[in-house]
């Protein structure tokens, strides 16, 4: 067994230490450079193990992909004195799995760091509030973290490279040729690509950084203590020879590439909307050039990299209906002008003006669709109110401040917005009134 007291800083505290541990009546480890180096009973007891400490005996065994990076980013930026709790799925022998919380300090002694692990229990309540927050900042689809919990992230890590001088990159990816691939072979085989690209993204970065699903087929990277295309190149090249390997569908192989942008901190910015925003924009200049490579931001913000982030709501806008349509494309003009207004910098007056402007439009909208339903007897009219509720709830808190948002971000936000309602719920009313014999 690997001994954490080899270290002289322990001396005659072992003993001392090991009754504590022993006793403790939660699972407790100890950590070195990354790795478990000493744990308790009752952690010895999680990996299904009756012996002593082993290296099977690591803090990694018991977790899924995600919780581990999770740890990894925590661990990555722990500051001494400071104690940090993650929620975990732990994952047990004979297939158990337990909600827990994990609760993580750093400690130095004689000039050596240490990090010391508590797990403990949830409780029902906890577990429900846990669905939640996963519910509400995970991809349902891949279980990526989603774009509340990516920009969560980017702020650590803005933080974490302004205390310590450190350095990070954030990457957009896009699928090139999807749409197309999607329109032709259907949902379930597009939603199977994409879950099997989130596999391939995964496998390509470390523990401690982060993949995410923007939203589509746009994808994003934090790729931590990377500060140059030099160090980031390996993953980049990677991503895109694993994403190009064919998928092999039900009767299906195809064939995709990915196009990437890569932006530094603090090179090429220090805030979510200049990362994103100069990363998205180099992506596309990948697209541009051919695809199936990525490009490195030149430093630069271009209204091309929003108009793009816009692609997928415009592109499915239009349902046949000219009513709906109509006011689709109203609301469409003016978030544009809201996203050129941000790019312009127009004072927070206009900014305001704009937005209530917007949501005016959307409320003035769902009234329309609403009062269609009534007249027609359409089905599911509780389910397309409860929408309208939910989504005038989202834009009125995304609206709150809109100046605060970079206009790439916001035109993916809004894209994750409106754009399923559109698909799902929009376009099923519009083939009942249709049906109905209703005309636009």
């Amino acid at each position: 067994m690997q001994r954490i007291f080899t270290h002289s800083a322990f001396g005659d505290a072992e003993n001392f230490f090991r009754a504590l541990m022993h006793v403790a009546p939660l699972p407790m480890f100890v950590m070195s450079e990354g790795n478990c180096i000493y744990g308790n009973e009752r952690f010895i007891r999680l990996h299904g193990c009756k012996d002593d400490f082993c290296a099977t005996c690591g803090l990694e065994h018991l977790l899924g992909q995600e919780d581990r990076e999770a740890v990894g980013q925590a661990l990555a930026s722990i500051e001494a004195g400071v104690v940090v709790r993650l929620p975990l799925q732990l994952l047990q022998t004979g297939g158990k799995v337990s909600a827990v919380d994990l609760s993580m300090s750093s400690l130095q002694i004689e000039k050596k760091s240490f990090v010391l692990g508590v797990i403990s229990e949830k409780t029902e309540k906890e577990r429900l509030r846990r669905l939640l927050d996963r519910l509400a900042f995970h991809d349902s689809l891949t279980e990526l973290p989603n774009r509340i919990l990516l920009f969560d992230r980017i702020n650590q890590a803005l933080s974490h490279a302004v205390r310590n001088g450190g350095s990070f990159a954030v990457v957009v990816l896009d699928l090139d040729g999807f749409k197309a691939i999607n329109d032709e072979l259907g949902h379930a085989a597009g939603d199977a690509i994409l879950r099997e690209v989130s596999r391939r993204l995964r496998a390509c970065v470390r523990g401690v950084d982060t993949v995410a699903r923007l939203g589509g087929d746009e994808f994003a990277l934090i790729l931590h203590e990377v500060g140059n295309e030099k160090e980031a190149g390996i993953v980049l090249n990677k991503v895109i020879r694993d994403v190009a390997v064919p998928f092999e569908l039900a009767s299906n192989q195809v064939a995709l590439h990915a196009s990437l942008g890569i932006a530094f901190c603090p090179l090429d910015g220090s805030t979510i909307q200049e990362l994103l925003g100069r990363a998205d924009y180099a992506m596309y200049a990948a697209k541009k050039s051919g695809g199936n490579a990525y490009c490195v931001s030149t430093g630069e913000i271009g209204e091309t990299a929003f108009r793009h982030a816009l692609e997928p709501l415009i592109n499915n806008i239009r349902l046949g209906f000219e009513m709906i349509d109509e006011q689709h494309e109203e609301i469409a003009a003016c978030l544009r002008g809201l996203l050129a207004a941000l790019s312009d910098h127009e004072t927070r007056a206009e900014m305001k003006w704009r937005a209530d402007y917007l949501q005016h439009l959307t409320e003035s909208h769902f009234h329309t669709e609403e009062d269609l339903i009534l007249r027609y007897a359409i089905r599911d009219q509780a389910q397309h109110r409860d929408e309208h509720d939910n989504l005038l709830r989202q834009l009125e808190d995304f609206l709150h401040e809109p100046g605060c948002y970079g206009m790439t971000v916001m035109a993916h936000a809004m894209n994750d917005w409106l754009l399923p309602h559109i698909e799902t719920l929009d376009a099923d009313l519009v083939a009942q009134l249709k049906a109905a014999g209703v005309s636009g």
